[in-house]
C-alpha cells in the first residue's frame, strides 16, 4: 500500500506541473516518481531557502512550497531557463539579486477566471538569487508586513501573504500549505502540528503566561498528533470536555466516543481556551507560579487534576524535550517598577507612548505617571493591573519591528541598542544603521539573524 504522504506528494506534483502548463510532458507523475522529485528538490531547495530566511526572516517551508508549487518543482520554462522559481515579474523596482527581464505569457485569475497575460519576468544566476529576491520582496513591500508577525507560524504565515495579494489564485494558499505538510522531514506529524501552533502559543503566553512549550506540547499529546477525531472534527486540540463551566470561547458541544466535548472554529480558538482555563481556574493557580519551569508546570496541573495519568508529565515534558519545545517560550525575564532608573526605563516609557498610554518625553525614571501608565496599559490589555512592568506586560508592549518603520517603539530599540554601543540611524527610523545594528545583536546571542526585531531580540535587550 503506497504511504498517504506519497500519494499526498503524487497529487501536489500533477497540481503544481499543471499549473505551471506542463501537465502531461515529460515529468511522470507516478507515486514513487513524485517521491523521488520531491524529496530531491527540498534537498536542493534547502541551502537556498536557509539564506533567504537567514537574510529576510521568511520561514523556509514557506520558502520551499512556494517555490515548489511555482516552478512546478523546478520543471517551468520559467525555472530551467531563467531561474525564476517564484514568478516574480519585472517592474520599475530593480532588485540587487536579479540578472535581467524576459517577456513571457503568464495565467492569472481574475474574478475567479482564468485569463491569458505577456509578462515581463525577473532572471537571476541561480536558485540561490531567485529565493533571495522572493525573500526581498515579502520582507520590503509594506503590504505583507502582517505575515512577519508569524514567522514561527508557517500556514498563517501564507494565508497573510496570499491576502496581501501575493496571488490570484483563491486556493492558493491552501496548496502551499498541503504542500508544506508533506514535506514534514521524517513524515513526523508532529513537526506539522507544532508548525502551525507555535506562533498562535507564543500569542497565547503573551497574554495569559501560560508557557508556550507546554501548550504545544499539551497539543500533541491530547490530540494524538492532531490525528484525533477531536481534532479534526471539533478543533479541540486540549480535550476540553462541555461540563458544568461555560467557556464564551468555544463554539458549542459535540459527542465523540461517548462523550461530549468542545467545539471550536480553529486552532488558535482551541489555544485560547485551554489557556483560559489555566491561567483564570483558582486550582491552577499554584502552576501559574511557576510558568517559568515547564516540568513544573506541568505538575502542578496534573496534582491539580488536569490529567489522572500517572504519566502524565513524563510524556508530555518528553514531547518538550524531543522537539526542543521551550524554544518557544517568551524569553522576556526583566521586571521594572516604581524607582528603577535607567535606559530599560527610558525604553518601557518610549513603548508606553507609543501605546497612547503616556504623555511627555521619556526620562528613564519610573516615577508616578509611569506607574500610571503601566497601570492604564495593563488595564486596556486585561492584564493584571500591578503597576509593574513585569514579563508579561513587557512581551505585551514590544512589536515586531522590520526595516521601514517609524515612531517611539523605534526610538525605544534604539535606545537599548545604543547602550551597547551599536550604531543606530535619527530617532524614531529603523534604517541600514539599525538593522545592522539588530543583526549583529542576534548574531552575538545565537539568534536568526533576520534584522526584524521579535520577542526574542527584545528579551536580549530588555535582559
Amino acid at each position: 500500500m503506497t504511504h498517504p504522504r506519497v500519494q499526498l506528494r503524487a497529487a501536489l506534483l500533477a497540481v503544481a506541473l499543471s499549473l505551471t502548463g506542463i501537465a502531461g510532458g515529460t515529468v511522470a507523475t507516478t507515486s514513487s516518481q513524485a517521491a523521488v522529485d520531491y524529496d530531491a528538490y527540498v534537498a536542493k531547495a534547502a541551502d537556498a531557502a536557509k539564506a533567504s530566511k537567514k537574510a529576510y526572516g521568511v520561514p523556509r517551508a514557506v520558502t520551499i512550497a512556494q517555490s515548489m508549487l511555482e516552478s512546478g518543482w523546478g520543471k517551468s520554462g520559467l525555472t530551467t531557463k531563467y531561474n525564476n522559481y517564484f514568478g516574480i515579474k519585472c517592474g520599475a523596482l530593480v532588485s540587487p539579486h536579479q540578472k535581467g527581464c524576459v517577456a513571457l505569457a503568464s495565467y492569472e485569475y481574475v474574478k475567479g477566471k482564468k485569463k491569458k497575460y505577456v509578462s515581463r519576468f525577473r532572471t537571476y544566476t541561480s536558485m540561490e538569487k531567485s529565493f533571495l529576491d522572493h525573500g526581498r520582496l515579502l520582507n520590503y513591500a509594506d503590504r505583507y508586513n502582517k505575515a512577519f508577525k508569524y514567522t514561527d507560524d508557517p500556514d498563517q504565515f501564507i494565508r497573510e501573504v496570499h491576502r496581501a495579494g501575493y496571488a490570484t489564485d483563491p486556493n492558493y494558499s491552501t496548496l502551499v500549505i498541503n504542500l508544506m505538510k508533506a514535506a514534514v522531514p521524517g513524515d513526523d506529524p508532529n513537526n506539522v502540528l507544532i508548525a502551525s501552533a507555535a506562533g498562535l502559543a507564543q500569542r497565547s503566553e503573551a497574554a495569559t503566561g501560560v508557557p508556550s512549550s507546554v501548550t504545544i506540547a499539551q497539543a500533541i499529546y491530547h490530540s494524538g498528533s492532531g490525528k484525533s477525531a477531536l481534532a479534526t472534527k471539533a478543533k479541540n486540540y486540549f480535550s476540553m470536555i462541555c461540563g458544568k463551566l461555560k467557556s464564551t470561547i468555544a463554539s458549542g458541544c459535540k459527542t465523540i466516543g461517548g462523550s461530549k466535548y468542545r467545539t471550536y472554529k480553529s486552532m488558535a480558538d482551541s489555544i485560547k481556551d485551554q489557556a483560559t482555563v489555566l491561567s483564570t481556574r483558582e486550582r491552577y493557580a499554584k502552576a501559574m507560579k511557576s510558568s517559568a519551569n515547564s516540568k513544573a508546570f506541568l505538575s502542578a496541573i496534573q496534582k491539580a487534576g488536569w490529567s489522572s495519568s500517572k504519566t502524565y508529565v513524563k510524556k508530555v515534558y518528553g514531547l518538550i524535550t524531543k522537539y526542543g519545545l521551550t524554544r518557544y517560550d517568551l524569553a522576556i525575564s526583566t521586571t521594572l517598577g516604581k524607582g528603577t532608573k535607567g535606559v530599560k526605563v527610558t525604553g518601557l516609557q518610549n513603548l508606553l507612548r507609543r501605546a497612547a498610554v503616556m504623555k511627555g518625553k521619556a526620562t528613564g525614571y519610573y516615577g508616578t505617571d509611569t506607574l500610571r501608565a503601566a497601570k492604564k496599559y495593563q488595564a486596556k490589555a486585561k492584564l493584571p493591573v500591578t503597576g509593574r512592568a513585569d514579563p508579561l506586560t513587557l512581551t505585551k508592549l514590544t512589536p515586531d519591528l522590520r526595516r521601514g518603520v517609524k515612531g517611539t517603539h523605534v526610538t525605544a530599540l534604539q535606545g537599548l541598542l545604543k547602550s551597547r554601543t551599536l550604531a543606530i540611524d535619527s530617532a524614531g527610523t529603523f534604517g541600514s544603521k539599525t538593522f545592522k545594528s539588530v543583526k549583529a545583536l542576534q548574531k552575538k546571542h545565537k539568534l536568526p539573524t533576520t534584522g526584524i526585531v521579535s520577542v526574542r531580540t527584545w528579551a536580549v535587550l530588555f535582559g
